[in-house]
């Protein structure tokens, strides 16, 4: 009976005990709380840079515009078109192509259609052309000379000549070269019109046909010490590279020699750009190029190559300041102060009547009257001044004197400088010189 409820007690006791083991509060924690970690989480990928430039538009540039002009060698040879164009295309953004082949075929190229525009001094083969229809437009832009140029030696004696027939004349007899440009060119067309003029058909050993431009045939004229036929320009070009041939033969009407520009019949090629054509002679003709044009290498050499012609450029120029000659000469002409001040000039001294010297500055008289071509029954030179004055002097007289010059003044006025004549034909203020 002791043993079992001893034993009921000691079960008891244990169930208590558990009990109050299954009650009692949760031990507290030996290890420190855990700090809450407040500061911002760092990224742990470096930003992604960019992996390309910026895309550029697609679109292509505007492509640029190239006109084709056609022109004579003279102007190539020269320097001129070196020194133009390139103000041309920066100003319109349109690139020249230059083909320099001489004025007879350059009208060939447009009678083709195969130039957009052409620059040329034959103005017998251009009224062809532009009665023809071939050309739509033609407009004056310059003009020079040509002159028969040859050794210093001068062995057909032609020197001073003003007859420029006549010195062909003596080149054939003299059995001295002549070397031509053989390429139906302007200058070619012009020798071949004074050989006209002086009924002579050049052929021998002595005449050679070079096929050449400008440039080439003067290189070939020295090396032979021949003689041949230059536009001023080219010819005053080459003496800067060394050319030693010598001006014999200069100031006879037939010398003259005008260039002008036309455009092109669009009607010949669908290709064909009259629109740049336009553009090109409009910018050509406007009085700032036309003073390049006049500018052009004459601080290197005392005169311009080329005198401007256009219409533009004449209507710009001042009225007061001019020289024409009129009356019985083949051509009626007329210069501005300007274009006389552009053509080969001398120094004069003159004495006047109370015995003070000076120095004057001008053009050959005998020269001008040259280029008019005074007629056969002309006589008679009369000199009219600004104011109504007038002075006469025999023709013979003004052609056989050397000196005698239409000289500048300081008040932008012309006077006639008559070394050795009477003072009463040194006239002031002259304004045109009468040939009766």
């Amino acid at each position: 009976m002791k043993s079992n409820r001893f034993a009921r007690i000691l079960g008891l006791l244990v169930l208590a005990t558990m009990l109050l083991a299954a009650c009692a509060p949760a031990a507290t924690p030996t290890a420190a709380p855990v700090e809450p970690t407040t500061a911002p989480v760092e990224p742990t990928v470096a930003p992604v840079e960019p992996t390309a430039a910026p895309v550029e538009p697609t679109a292509a540039p505007v492509e640029t515009r190239t006109l084709i002009l056609a022109t004579t060698t003279s102007t190539q040879d020269s320097g001129l078109l070196d020194y133009l164009l390139p103000d041309f295309t920066a100003e319109t953004g349109v690139e020249v192509s230059v083909i320099a082949v001489g004025s007879g075929q350059a009208l060939q190229m447009g009678k083709d259609g195969d130039a957009d525009v052409l620059l040329v001094h034959s103005p017998a083969a251009e009224k062809t052309f532009m009665d023809d229809g071939d050309g739509v437009r033609r407009e004056d832009v310059m003009y020079n000379d040509f002159v028969i140029v040859g050794p210093e030696a001068d062995p057909a004696g032609i020197k001073g000549m003003t007859a420029v027939a006549d010195a062909f004349t003596a080149i054939s007899t003299s059995g001295a070269s002549f070397v031509s440009r053989g390429d139906d060119s302007g200058t070619h067309s012009k020798e071949m019109s004074i050989w006209k003029a002086a009924k002579i058909e050049p052929a021998g050993d002595w005449y050679v046909s070079a096929g050449q431009g400008m440039g080439a045939v003067l290189t070939m004229t020295e090396e032979l010490q021949g003689y041949t036929l230059s536009d001023r320009a080219t010819y005053l070009a080459q003496t800067q590279s060394g050319l030693t041939l010598k001006i014999l033969v200069e100031g006879d009407k037939l010398l003259l020699n005008p260039y002008g520009v036309i455009a092109v019949n669009p009607a010949k090629n669908e290709k064909i750009q009259n629109d740049l054509a336009n553009q090109f002679i409009d910018w050509l003709i406007s009085v700032p190029v036309q003073q390049k044009i006049m500018d052009f290498k004459k601080a290197e050499l005392g005169q311009s190559l080329f005198i401007p012609s256009s219409a533009l450029w004449k209507a710009a120029q001042p009225a007061a300041a001019g020289l024409k000659i009129t009356g019985l000469v083949g051509a009626e002409l007329a210069w501005a102060e300007a274009d006389l001040k552009a053509m080969e000039a001398m120094d004069v001294d003159y004495t006047n009547k109370d015995g003070e010297t000076a120095t004057f500055n001008g053009v050959s008289l005998a020269a001008l009257l040259a280029l008019a071509g005074p007629k056969a029954e002309a006589t008679t030179l009369i000199f009219v001044a600004d104011d109504g004055y007038t002075a006469e002097l025999p023709l013979a007289d003004a052609l056989a004197c050397e000196k005698c010059i239409v000289a500048f003044s300081d008040d932008g006025t012309l006077r006639m400088v008559m070394p050795d004549m009477s003072s009463k034909v040194n006239v002031k203020g002259v304004v045109e010189i009468q040939v009766k």
